[in-house]
């Protein structure tokens, strides 16, 4: 099985009208089945982590709760948002 290159820019947003979020949820989730190509993190320390910081989300416990959950993307911004 080929590993994934994300897609979505981070021009992006869901409904929530939060840029890099929807990017951050796609790594993230690919990063947790073991599909994200290896030249991406799950989570980086730039436009990743600074997401988290803004939304007060954090890292270890919002990478758990997409591997625990595999949420779709709506589902992970309604999560979120109720932190």
């Amino acid at each position: 099985m080929s590993n994934i290159v994300p897609t979505i820019s981070s021009g992006v947003a869901g409904p929530l009208g939060v840029l890099h979020l929807t990017r951050y949820w796609q790594k993230a989730s690919l990063g947790a089945a073991g599909k994200l190509h290896n030249e991406y993190p799950a989570c980086g320390a730039g436009y990743d982590q600074m997401i988290l910081d803004a939304l007060g989300l954090d890292k270890n416990a919002t990478l758990a709760h997409i591997a625990a959950s595999k949420p779709s993307y709506v589902e992970f911004e309604a999560w979120g948002s109720r932190i």
